[in-house]
């Protein structure tokens, strides 16, 4: 697998490259480092300030960015199979996006928050942009436990969230891990299994889902039954999003794992709005597979 770690000084851009040391296979891993110049210079360079100052500044955060990336090799050397390290300039979701397409990484790992994030938001503004843009899977990393062995996989029958079950299937994490693999039913108007009219309607379309639904799920999970894996299966029924979030706390997920939907064309790389809900209010982890 080639995996491209995005990182900077922050504990969250830290906690993200912890998850390397879960993986069970050493990756081909490329690490990213990316100085928004511009940025910098918007902030720090004023009138105020005595010539030469941000001049100075830019170059000791140049500094700093090869000494993580530096560290960053050394502490993960034993956990990859070959690490490639990249300092780059500019916008930094959007490098990291560009990065990702050029290397054809298969996933991307990031924190939550960078060294710039404000803490009035739940993620960090370049983390939603990566996860929207990327073309490929991408993992954001929030609360990495030392050992990850409780996953929530969010399932609705769709091609894209087939896709989370083969990865999964590749065994990409080393320790035995219990899977909580959920399918949530709306429950309104038009469903998985059809449309609904009334609450008789209602009641019925209920039934007919969830039967349909648990048979589904053992069918789409049954490629997880061979792998390091413990599978249960659970049916809910309520809003998509935030059934999840309510299921991964009470599973005591480390980690949601879910399909992107995105759409065609142009739009292809796109979030669903259950991805994106999840993406900003999950309190673990979150893998976006595409």
């Amino acid at each position: 697998m080639r995996i491209l770690l995005a990182v900077d000084a922050s504990p969250d851009s830290k906690n993200a490259a912890g998850m390397i040391t879960h993986l069970a296979e050493p990756p081909d891993l490329h690490v990213l480092n990316v100085v928004d110049v511009e940025a910098l210079q918007h902030a720090y360079d004023t009138p105020e300030m005595p010539a030469g100052y941000f001049e100075t500044y830019r170059r000791e955060v140049s500094e700093a960015a090869e000494r993580t990336l530096h560290e960053m090799k050394a502490e993960l050397a034993s956990h990859a199979s070959h690490i490639r390290l990249i300092a780059d300039t500019g916008d930094a979701a959007e490098s990291i996006v560009q990065t990702a397409e050029e290397s054809r990484a298969d996933l991307i790992i990031l924190g939550q928050r960078g060294m710039t994030a404000t803490p009035t938001f739940l993620l960090g503004g370049v983390s939603q942009k990566v996860a929207t843009y990327a073309p490929c899977s991408v993992l954001i990393v929030k609360e990495p436990p030392a050992t990850l062995d409780r996953i929530l996989l969010a399932l609705d029958g769709s091609d894209e969230s087939a896709k989370t079950v083969q990865f999964l299937a590749h065994a990409p994490f080393k320790n035995r891990v219990r899977v909580a693999a959920v399918m949530v039913w709306p429950g309104h108007h038009a469903g998985l299994f059809g449309s609904v009219k009334g609450l008789r309607d209602m009641r019925s379309a209920a039934k007919t889902a969830r039967a349909g639904g648990e048979e589904l799920l053992r069918s789409i999970t049954a490629p997880l039954t061979t792998g390091p894996y413990e599978v249960e299966t659970e049916w809910l029924q309520g809003d998509p999003a935030f059934s999840l979030i309510e299921a991964a706390a009470r599973h005591q997920a480390q980690m949601i794992v879910l399909g992107a939907r995105g759409m065609k064309a142009v739009k292809r790389f796109l979030l669903g709005s259950v991805s994106q809900k999840v993406l900003v209010h999950a309190p673990c982890s979150v893998l976006i597979v595409r």
